[in-house]
């Protein structure tokens, strides 16, 4: 796969970091429509929690999406990009 936007190797970093690549059409969804700053925040966070042992590795990508449902609700209209999908409606 050629990676030629920034949300792809956003999506594609978001994989490799969490080893995760059984979900990663979510990361590419994710990369679309949150902050870049915001899931680089929570994948150092996530990353940092395993290599302390505090979670293992097949839960990153669970342990990322906890992090990231928190951290929305608290910003929600702040951390998300314009959302295309719904402005098209």
């Amino acid at each position: 796969m050629a990676i030629t936007t920034r949300h792809q190797l956003l999506a594609w970093d978001l994989v490799e970091g969490l080893g995760d690549e059984k979900h990663k059409g979510v990361y590419f969804r994710l990369a679309k429509i949150y902050d870049e700053a915001l899931l680089r925040r929570i994948l150092s966070h996530v990353k940092n929690a395993f290599s302390q042992g505090k979670i293992k590795s097949r839960d990153r990508g669970r342990y990322f999406m906890g992090i990231l449902k928190k951290e929305s609700s608290k910003l929600d209209l702040y951390a998300k990009k314009k959302n295309t999908r719904n402005a098209r409606k």
